[in-house]
């Protein structure tokens, strides 16, 4: 709790600058085209939307909370402050993460009382996962990269990559995303579990790197 009280929200956010309202736009944007028109085709396209821009912004605060660090050439300064190595890089990502994923949960709910077809609950364990792994790979690979470029290319190239070969063995990496708005509840729960569960062994090897990286107290 000590530890929280020393995070500075609008400071990070200020940090940021106006790249903190890219993924705010976006859930923005996504309540919009949920209102321009009903039935099945929007719905395909409001998941698609989620899967391939939504989700993967879950790791742009956690990437750009790092801007100043390897960016702006202030990591010494900044790891020296009297906080942990674990504030400094997990419990910030995290935070910002659940930031995000209840600005995507607040955008989710105009859209399931628009659209018969998307339930709410169901859509929570479909992408509140990915976000998770999203922000976790962001972390790991800046953290990893000391830079904040890679990791976002990283993760748009995936996101791409995915969206083009739909899933195939043409891309053959492990697939976050579902590809069908009607999957069975086995496969999300599935799903939903094997995300999370990489989600914490990529916040565990960044947490790892940073932590041999860095002279700061533990």
């Amino acid at each position: 709790m000590n530890k929280l009280k020393k995070l500075d929200i609008l400071f990070e956010v200020k940090s940021m600058g106006i790249s903190f309202f890219v993924p705010v736009l976006s859930v923005l944007f996504l309540i919009f085209l949920s209102y321009t028109e009903l039935g099945p085709e929007i719905t395909r396209k409001l998941s698609l939307f989620i899967e391939f821009i939504i989700c993967p912004l879950a790791a742009w605060w956690c990437i750009y909370l790092f801007i100043d660090y390897y960016e702006e050439n202030m990591e010494e300064v900044l790891f020296t402050y009297p906080v942990s190595f674990f504030f400094h890089g997990v419990l910030r990502s995290i935070i910002f993460l659940i930031l995000y994923i209840l600005l995507l949960i607040l955008g989710m709910i105009p859209i399931s009382l628009r659209h018969e077809l998307v339930q709410f609950s169901t859509q929570v364990f479909q992408y509140i996962p990915q976000c998770i792994l999203y922000g976790a790979v962001g972390f790991c690979l800046t953290v990893m990269t000391r830079t904040i470029v890679f990791p976002i290319l990283c993760i748009v190239g995936y996101a791409a990559g995915k969206y083009f070969t739909g899933g195939s063995n043409l891309f053959p990496i492990y697939n976050i995303m579902f590809f069908d708005i009607e999957s069975s509840q086995h496969l999300i729960v599935e799903k939903a579990i094997t995300n999370i569960g990489l989600a914490l062994l990529f916040f565990f090897i960044g947490h790892s790197i940073l932590r041999k990286r860095t002279l700061i107290n533990k």
